[in-house]
């Protein structure tokens, strides 16, 4: 396949219930140190945490319906090209908002594209405590291959092994680039497709106790890995990866 409208950068979009929008913020800027941009939106429904160095791939966005929920952003600088590849790929319209097209993935997760520069922006990682810089793609048994393939073409990565059996990486070519993509099987055999966001922390069992300070609470505590939840409902993980180079030490 060609790779006209392969992505040149990736933003994670953290999806919250109105209602809790302004407890959200407020939580996700404590838990990542990163400050808020000013809301951009007709409803000042959008805005940016915005990393110490770097450009930025961690946005929010307040809905009017549904759970707490994340979807992805494919910025591309040929967008009719990248509709036309993840089409291709099994991709279905959602719908359009302000001209720009939501899809879903052949299991279902949301996703959209958008607009980019071409290139991918400069990124540094210099924060060595934590960092949020994955999206983790949840995946029921009857999806995985399906899902596993589609994400790597239409993101242009190579899937990986990890040391955990259940978890292919999605590789990227920029060690110290923005969004990282894990896939993870599921126990369960169907359903949607979904996903959750995860941190890569120095210091796991400290991290969660700041973590419970702000609000959120520990579903699960695993080998490598702590399950949470935010005051307003979004799981997400805390991984034992350096903040820095994201590798598993």
């Amino acid at each position: 396949m060609s790779t006209a409208g392969v992505p040149a950068w990736f933003h994670l979009f953290l999806d919250v219930p109105r209602p809790r929008w302004e407890e959200a913020v407020g939580f996700w800027s404590a838990a990542t140190g990163w400050a808020v941009s000013p809301p951009r939106g007709e409803n000042g429904q959008f805005l940016t945490l915005v990393p110490q160095a770097g450009d930025a791939w961690l946005k929010m966005q307040a809905v009017d319906d549904g759970e707490p929920r994340i979807h992805v952003d494919l910025d591309a600088a040929d967008r009719e090209a990248a509709v036309e590849r993840s089409t291709a790929l099994g991709a279905q319209p959602a719908w359009t908002y302000d001209g720009v097209p939501v899809m879903r993935s052949p299991g279902g997760l949301l996703f959209c594209h958008t607009l980019g520069e071409g290139s991918a922006p400069r990124c540094a990682r210099s924060e060595p405590e934590r960092v949020v810089d994955q999206i983790c793609i949840d995946i029921p048994r009857n999806r995985w291959d399906e899902e596993v393939a589609f994400w790597a073409a239409v993101t242009g990565r190579t899937p990986e092994s990890t040391i955990t059996p259940e978890f292919l990486r999605l590789a990227d070519p920029d060690p110290h680039g923005g969004l990282r993509f894990l896939l993870q099987l599921l126990e369960e055999e169907d359903g949607e497709v979904r996903a959750h966001p995860d941190f890569a922390v120095a210091h796991r069992a400290a991290e969660t106790c700041r973590h419970e300070a702000i609000g959120a609470e520990t579903v699960d505590v695993l080998e490598s890995w702590t399950v949470m939840r935010a005051p307003y409902g979004q799981i997400y993980c805390l991984t034992d990866r350096d903040p820095v180079t994201c590798w598993v030490p």
